[in-house]
């Protein structure tokens, strides 16, 4: 569901005005940033799908190696972003900093790690870069409805939201991705 939802998100990207006028600055790595963002969240669920794996483990390391390449791509566009044109300024810089730096980190190990045969550690990677990717649409469930609730909130008030949500997304999807490596 939430997959659906950050899909969802990228294609409202072209159908409403950019929310943030940095993202007019660089149309390129927006659009990089979305497009390919959009694909991560669309196929990287079905990597996880034990019967895929099973069935057909060629695709599932195709499809693997494409899904890595995609996520740098999203999360160096990423990083460009929200040091370049934070909507929200320094705060969303270290938030953005700090994930999309572990986005990136949890990619290169877990590529690390089936490249070693380890390949329980490679899924704790995985899961662990999966669940950053995913929280950016746990961040629009976040900021959206504290939008609607302060009503006609300031600049400086959207920057607060943004970067709560942005945060409280990516610390409960951490969260939850280390319980459940650690539960499974």
């Amino acid at each position: 569901v939430l997959a659906v939802l950050g899909v969802v998100a990228s294609v409202a990207h072209y159908l409403t005005p950019p929310y943030n006028p940095g993202f007019a600055r660089f149309p390129a790595i927006t659009d990089i940033h979305v497009v390919l963002g959009a694909v991560y969240l669309a196929l990287a669920p079905v990597q996880f799908l034990r019967p895929v794996r099973a069935r057909w483990p060629a695709a599932h390391r195709w499809l693997g190696r494409v899904l890595v390449g995609v996520g740098v791509a999203v999360g160096l566009s990423a990083l460009f972003l929200g040091f370049v044109v934070p909507m929200s300024g320094n705060p969303e810089r270290v938030v953005i900093g700090a994930f999309g730096g572990l986005f990136l980190t949890s990619l290169v190990l877990a590529v690390a790690r089936i490249r070693e045969r380890k390949v329980a550690e490679h899924r704790e990677w995985m899961i662990r870069a999966f669940a950053i990717g995913l929280s950016i649409a746990t961040m629009r469930l976040l900021f959206i409805p504290a939008l609607i609730a302060v009503g006609n909130p300031t600049e400086q008030e959207v920057a607060v939201l943004s970067v709560g949500s942005f945060a409280i997304a990516f610390v409960v999807h951490a969260a939850i991705a280390e319980a459940w490596i650690r539960r499974t």
